[in-house]
């Protein structure tokens, strides 16, 4: 899909930018310091009472990372972004944890390639609601036929923009949902209850926290904590 593409180039230009930062800054970093905030440093630290995770749409890999550091003994850091999974490649050996965080970079159809109930930990933050509703809906059933029955699962959501107060900040919400900014996908925004229910058929809520991000002040940001459902 072309949408699906413009978003992987610019996801991917993305992560290049902040690869040659990171370059040019040259401080040793801590891997605690990886997460953007508290709560998802704890959330991704949970990860490391599993076995074997998949952090799809990994990113820069830190969530991956910090579950190897926590004690999980292998984590599928998975990102259609070559930048993306070649950040996370270059921090896993930062880090020392490139025999527990293999980091591969994914086509569209990879979930489809990936046996049933391989993972027993699934960790998804940022990307659900960046992509094309139909895409992520793929993504949502492929996971969890991928993960194990009670496989803990915790996904990241960006916060919630209604379509008054997208109006009020001189934006437009297409379909008052999508967000697009220089003609790429930036955000499908929907309530809580929403994901709940879209989450429902394959998972279990069993807790909800909102964070910000560092220079936030107000934590509207989603973290759901869910629990594959037994059938």
């Amino acid at each position: 899909m072309l949408e699906d593409r413009a978003l992987i180039a610019f996801w991917d230009r993305a992560f290049t930018a902040a690869e040659k930062e990171e370059e040019r800054d040259g401080k040793e970093a801590d891997w605690r310091a990886l997460a953007p905030s508290d709560k998802l440093f704890r959330a991704a630290a949970l990860m490391g009472q599993c076995e074997n995770v998949l952090d799809f749409g990994c990113g820069s890999g830190w969530a991956g990372i910090i579950a190897a550091k926590s004690g999980c003994g292998h984590v599928t850091a998975a990102d259609a972004a070559p930048g993306a999974v070649r950040a996370a490649r270059e921090n896993a050996g930062r880090f020392g944890v490139t025999d527990r965080v293999r980091a591969v970079t994914v086509s569209a159809g990879w979930l489809e390639s990936v046996p049933s109930g391989t993972y027993d930990g699934l960790f998804c933050s940022n990307v659900l609601d960046v992509i094309p509703p139909e895409t992520a809906g793929a993504v949502i059933r492929e996971t969890s036929r991928v993960t194990m029955r009670g496989a803990a699962v915790i996904v990241g959501l960006n916060y919630y923009l209604s379509p008054e107060a997208a109006a009020a900040r001189g934006l437009q919400l297409i379909d008052g949902e999508r967000l697009y900014m220089d003609g790429v996908l930036r955000l499908v925004s929907r309530t809580d209850e929403k994901w709940a229910q879209i989450f429902s058929p394959w998972y279990t809520v069993e807790k909800l926290e909102h964070f910000a991000w560092p220079g936030e002040t107000e934590e509207r940001r989603r973290l759901f904590r869910l629990r594959k459902r037994d059938a």
